[in-house]
């Protein structure tokens, strides 16, 4: 008899290299998407993968300001979520190496 958790682990197993596919487009497609939006691409280099990636598809193009504030202000908020989110992602991946370090 199959136990609760051993499914869990086995769909976990099957759906990670869809997981895995899916941070690495993301991870080259946000930079993309937030330099073509005017925002800077870098603060969206690692954003929470696929999620830093539909939040940058979210945000309104800097070309909609109307005004010079407007547009100053857009630029900021979006280059501040995209700088937090990849400091949310750096700061997991840091701390999962050293948890594997600490295991393994």
């Amino acid at each position: 008899m199959h136990s609760p958790l051993n499914l869990i682990y086995l769909v976990f197993l099957m759906a990670l290299p869809v997981l895995r596919l899916a941070t690495f487009v993301s991870i080259l497609v946000a930079p993309f998407v937030a330099k073509r939006k005017g925002y800077a691409p870098y603060y969206w280099l690692f954003a929470c993968g696929p999620i830093g990636l539909v939040i940058v598809c979210w945000l309104p193009s800097l070309r909609t300001a109307e005004t010079p504030e407007q547009y100053e202000q857009m630029e900021a908020r979006a280059n501040l979520i995209g700088s937090i989110l990849t400091g949310i992602a750096l700061f997991l991946s840091v701390g999962l190496i050293s948890l594997a370090m600490i295991i393994g």
